[in-house]
């Protein structure tokens, strides 16, 4: 059971961030599951999802947009130009001075979010945005910069329509938030991890159901497969 702390947003002026850690991967899910990256994962979450499986609040060092650069490239590996901004909740944070460097120097940058943040003045059409909804509603600022939806699903907890009814045991009503109906971009179906090997054949058996049902794309943790983190 989750129990880290609730943080709000704080979007400071200075654009320092608080760290957890950053470390080089395999993306493994979403449009860029399989591509080599750097992840940055940041301190803290506005949620408390019960079934959350990562720890985004045991660190939390703020580090300058430069320091943070210096930290990537010391783990950057090969060609790949990928960061993955995540948490906790990236959009908790001024994102912007970070989110500029990184361009300006040509890197290309995915933040994975929630959706129920939004942080004014980031170089919208430039980054992929990858939405995870936890809640019944979506920020309206964010919704038109959204490039894919990924629902993470449980076998008893799926709506008629192969989405979540509530993912990771987090409250949401009347549901989990849907897409726009003249939403263009592609929606992921991903099985929860309960820890437990019978509960996660029980989850990838409705998440498959829901893909080959309803045309989702499915979404696994292949950086959990091949051992990394």
């Amino acid at each position: 059971m989750n129990r880290q702390p609730i943080s709000k947003q704080v979007l400071r002026s200075d654009g320092k961030l608080l760290l957890h850690h950053v470390f080089a991967t395999i993306q493994g899910e979403g449009p860029y599951a399989g591509v080599p990256a750097v992840f940055v994962r940041l301190s803290g979450c506005n949620l408390q999802c019960p079934g959350c499986d990562t720890d985004y609040s045991s660190r939390g060092d703020l580090v300058t947009p430069a320091e943070l650069v210096d930290l990537i490239e010391r783990e950057r590996t090969g060609v790949s130009n990928l960061v993955v901004i995540t948490g906790g909740e990236p959009f908790r944070q001024n994102l912007v001075p970070f989110v500029e460097l990184l361009l300006d120097l040509g890197y290309e940058v995915q933040i994975e979010t929630n959706g129920t943040l939004f942080v004014p003045g980031l170089r919208y059409n430039e980054i992929t945005i990858v939405c995870s909804p936890k809640t019944g509603r979506l920020n309206q600022e964010l919704l038109p910069h959204i490039d894919a939806f990924k629902y993470v699903v449980s076998a008893d907890s799926i709506g008629e329509d192969g989405l979540p009814v509530r993912s990771l045991g987090q409250p949401a009503s009347p549901a989990v938030a849907r897409p726009p109906a003249d939403f263009q971009g592609k929606i992921y179906v991903q099985p929860m991890d309960a820890q437990d090997a019978a509960e996660n054949r029980r989850n990838l058996d409705a998440a498959i159901r829901s893909c080959l049902r309803f045309g989702y794309t499915l979404s696994l943790q292949i950086h959990k497969i091949i051992g990394m983190e």
